[in-house]
């Protein structure tokens, strides 16, 4: 998850989703809660020479949604992708590990501005669907997410915002909020293409951190979010967190997934 490449915010808000030199990207849930096991199966970990950076979603056996500044174009084979996870640290039976054949980044992403944060990655091999491993549900193109809807976001990112990873899949609730409060917040930059959300329970925020960039948020069952942008202070309360709204981009997911 990273922050807008605004001019106004750069001297406060630093890059936390991006890959670093070293290849080490930490980071979860912050406030929220271990996710029972394999209650999220279509939740991808994405990994840079053995070490978690990024989220994604499994929307079909051989492709992977997730965020665009999440870039893995260059040197494919020191990425995988690790499917029906819950501990990234104990080995697990139902795990199926891939690499990537394919990004496909959309075609207009801006990491300036960070619109049209999304990209589609191509498995080196087909996932088998079992119990542990299913396909997410997509949107119908272009519907809304109506502000106050109850969504979930899961990740294995950093939980308090000083870089402490996850040991196991975390989940924490949020709720969605107007775009006039998101842009009050962010100074304008927030546009159609993006969901806002945050989350608090008896004043304790919950949300995304460093790490869970590209990781779903799920409203309803479908697939409505993939987590962009937040602050670097995770769990500030004056800022939601910023997902790229996916229904948008349905006629362009549905190109990519026939034509290549």
């Amino acid at each position: 998850m990273r922050a807008p490449g605004i001019s106004t915010l750069l001297s406060w808000v630093a890059t936390l989703g991006q890959l670093t030199s070293s290849g080490a990207h930490q980071g979860q849930i912050v406030g929220g809660q271990e996710a029972r096991p394999h209650s999220y199966p279509y939740a991808v970990s994405i990994q840079y020479e053995g070490e978690h950076f990024c989220g994604g979603a499994l929307i079909r056996p051989q492709w992977v949604l997730t965020a665009a500044h999440c870039e893995v174009s260059k040197n494919l084979t020191d990425f995988k992708i690790v499917l029906g996870a819950h501990s990234l640290l104990t080995p697990e039976s139902t795990q199926q590990v891939f690499g990537i054949l394919q990004a496909v980044p959309y075609p207009l992403y801006n990491s300036q501005a960070d619109t049209s944060d999304l990209q589609l990655l191509k498995l080196n091999g087909t996932a088998l669907l079992t119990r542990s491993v299913r396909l997410v549900s997509l949107p119908r193109w272009n519907t809304a997410v109506f502000p106050g809807t109850q969504c979930h976001v899961c990740g294995w990112g950093d939980t308090t915002g000083l870089n402490n990873p996850a040991k196991v899949l975390m989940e924490a609730s949020v709720v969605v909020v107007t775009k006039q409060a998101c842009n009050s917040s962010w100074n304008g930059v927030i546009n159609q293409d993006m969901v806002c959300a945050l989350g608090s329970v008896r004043g304790q925020f919950r949300g995304v951190c460093g790490g869970d960039s590209g990781g779903p948020l799920i409203c309803q069952g479908r697939l409505q979010g993939v987590v962009s942008f937040s602050t670097p202070l995770c769990g500030h309360p004056r800022f939601p967190d910023v997902y790229a709204r996916v229904s948008t981009f349905i006629p362009w997911i549905y190109d990519v997934l026939q034509h290549y």
